[in-house]
């Protein structure tokens, strides 16, 4: 009879859904990854949260490639969705994240699948802080002009094509680590330098070809102060 019972109360309780179930993990490096992160598996220290959203909320970093089921817009009419980003333009599997870490890595990348699409270990110098990394989870790929930056100054008008060729063009990303890429946010360089100071002007640089490139326009106190910036590294405004 105690059987019996023990038996009815197991068979009678709700069947667990395993989506509500999922764990989001935390990886050491700030990332949140879901279970349709490349990095799910392996991600084995972490910190767990019962969504993206508390994760996010915590202070984390979205990985690279996942995309809310929501585009989140701000009052401007920015949403980070309206630039397609990361894209594999030549469908070798390889997305532009990869192909930046490929890039920039001073040594042969190790990849994490037999078709060489994601890149796992490498070595990588962030000119931002002058440090040196080899484990992917602690880069993130940064815009020089960031999207959002952009489409305040000019981007909103663009079609989409050109934003994609925006948000990929090698001209334009960058590795870096995760803390200086959230340090920056979506600031451009008169509220924003890289802390490694041998690479500002340089930094500069790189800013201005893209803006240039893209015909992004400063406004009229951004350009004053940009124009002292430039003056300082001996370059042309």
């Amino acid at each position: 009879m105690r059987k019996f019972f023990v038996l009815f109360l197991l068979f009678s309780l709700p069947l667990a859904n395993p989506l509500a179930a999922e764990i989001i993990k935390q990886s050491a490096s700030g990332l949140c990854h879901d279970s349709r992160s490349q990095w799910y598996e392996r991600t084995t220290r972490f910190t767990a949260y019962s969504s993206m959203k508390n994760c996010l909320a915590a202070g984390g970093k979205a990985y690279s490639g996942y995309a809310s089921s929501a585009s989140v817009q701000t009052p401007d009419g920015y949403s980070r969705n309206l630039f397609p980003h990361w894209l594999d333009e030549d469908g070798n599997c390889r997305d532009t994240r990869a192909e930046t870490l490929i890039r920039q890595s001073a040594t042969p990348v190790v990849f994490d699948d037999a078709r060489h699409c994601r890149v796992t270990t490498g070595q990588w110098y962030d000119p931002y802080t002058g440090n040196t990394y080899t484990d992917d989870n602690d880069l993130d790929i940064d815009h020089i002009v960031p999207l959002k930056w952009a489409f305040e100054h000019g981007a909103d008008k663009w079609p989409e094509i050109t934003r994609a060729a925006f948000a990929n063009d090698i001209i334009n990303v960058i590795a870096v680590s995760l803390t200086a890429n959230r340090s920056k946010g979506a600031k451009g360089p008169t509220e924003w330098m890289p802390s490694n100071q041998g690479y500002r002007c340089t930094y500069l640089e790189r800013f201005q070809v893209v803006t240039r490139k893209y015909q992004l326009a400063f406004t009229a106190t951004e350009r004053r102060v940009l124009n002292k910036q430039l003056s300082a590294c001996g370059l042309p405004g």
